[in-house]
């Protein structure tokens, strides 16, 4: 396995410096993915940053990921994590726009990319959130608003709730 040297200073505290190097080619382009999303955003590519931004490019499908689902994937590529610096990453992250955070359920919070509008759907049974692209919904915006005569900004955002295709499949 290759040595992943640990971060220097303050915001690299707690998890290793990562280069696009040392970890498997899909996580290597992850890793680059997160540097040109950081740098887009005018944020310094610390390795906290670039860790949990690579584990979202990297390893899940519907975007979204709780702050102890980032940090066990960290752990699976052999980046040691540190609870209160994937939060604080995440904390900034979300103030930065990079991130959204939903919370939903028993009041956890998942993080998100937010590169594109979408909305949320939430399955009932296990947890699982995928997004769904804006323009799939923009016409139920529209009736939402007219019904409820509640003027809706531009961000307004819908979460649905339903049985995932997993879990439609595992009751049939």
């Amino acid at each position: 396995m290759t040595e992943i040297a640990p971060s220097q200073g303050r915001e690299g505290r707690g998890l290793p410096r990562v280069a696009a190097r040392d970890v498997e080619p899909s996580a290597g382009r992850a890793v680059d993915q997160a540097r040109t999303t950081l740098r887009s955003n005018g944020l310094r590519c610390t390795a906290p940053r670039v860790a949990v931004v690579s584990v979202v490019f990297a390893d899940t499908p519907s975007g979204h990921l709780t702050a102890a689902e980032i940090i066990e994937r960290l752990e699976k590529r052999g980046e040691p994590a540190d609870l209160t610096t994937v939060y604080r990453t995440l904390a900034l992250l979300v103030e930065r726009g990079v991130f959204h955070a939903l919370t939903v359920g028993d009041r956890v919070t998942t993080y998100g990319l937010a590169e594109a509008p979408h909305h949320h759907a939430v399955c009932t049974n296990c947890g699982a959130v995928i997004e769904v692209p804006a323009e799939r919904l923009s016409t139920a915006l529209v009736h939402a608003s007219r019904g409820s005569r509640f003027e809706l900004g531009h961000d307004a955002g819908m979460t649905l709730h339903g049985l995932c295709p997993n879990c439609q499949n595992a009751v049939d």
